[in-house]
């Protein structure tokens, strides 16, 4: 059976909405980002509507922040990625990578299970290094383009639900952008390999 290697934040789940919330509370309210905001995936590179933006020192609290049990709870999975992962289970072994903090595991083992994902394996890596790491897939799924292109270069073709900041980007060879689940699973159950060629 083919493997796919699925990201977690952004493309299994909501998690830009908690992230710019935690965003507002924590520099209460200076810097205050919409979703079209964020057209870079560093979230320092993004400015609000008044030109205001974290540093990297923010971001550090911010990311270790929504390591917390109560902020991964309360990210909502994106639209139909359950059903769709449901039926992929079927023809794939699916890996979910993320380069969330360590500290994160428990929880977001918790929100997978909650949410009723189907199973898989589950891999924590620093960010950046998952084509690295992870070897042999079939495909990758991603939001951030510089990671899909790593997958690419890796020979791993790689699919990314398309969000602001990942959108307008060159083409890259094997680096395909996608509109949501629906359609990204219509395209993984036409182009893959069936057991018999596996």
């Amino acid at each position: 059976m083919p493997s796919l290697c699925v990201d977690i934040d952004n493309v299994l789940g909501k998690t830009d909405e908690v992230i710019r919330q935690l965003i507002r509370d924590d520099t209460r309210g200076r810097v205050d980002l919409e979703y079209a905001n964020v057209i870079e995936f560093d979230y320092c590179k993004c400015t609000d509507r008044n030109g205001s933006c974290i540093t990297k020192t923010d971001w550090k609290r911010i990311h270790d922040l929504f390591s917390d049990p109560k902020y991964l709870m309360a990210v909502q999975p994106l639209d139909d990625a359950q059903r769709c992962l449901e039926v992929l289970s079927e023809r794939f072994k699916l890996h979910f990578a993320t380069s969330r903090l360590p500290k994160a595991r428990r929880a977001t083992i918790e929100w997978l299970e909650k949410h009723g994902f189907p199973p898989h394996d589950l891999h924590f890596l620093r960010h950046g290094e998952k084509h690295v790491v992870l070897r042999g897939f079939y495909a990758a799924v991603e939001d951030d383009y510089e990671q899909a292109r790593l997958f690419a270069q890796a020979s791993i073709p790689c699919y990314v639900i398309e969000h602001p900041w990942n959108k307008g980007k060159p083409p890259f060879e094997d680096v395909y952008p996608v509109c949501d689940w629906p359609k990204l699973t219509e395209i993984l159950l036409a182009t893959a390999p069936t057991s018999a060629q596996h």
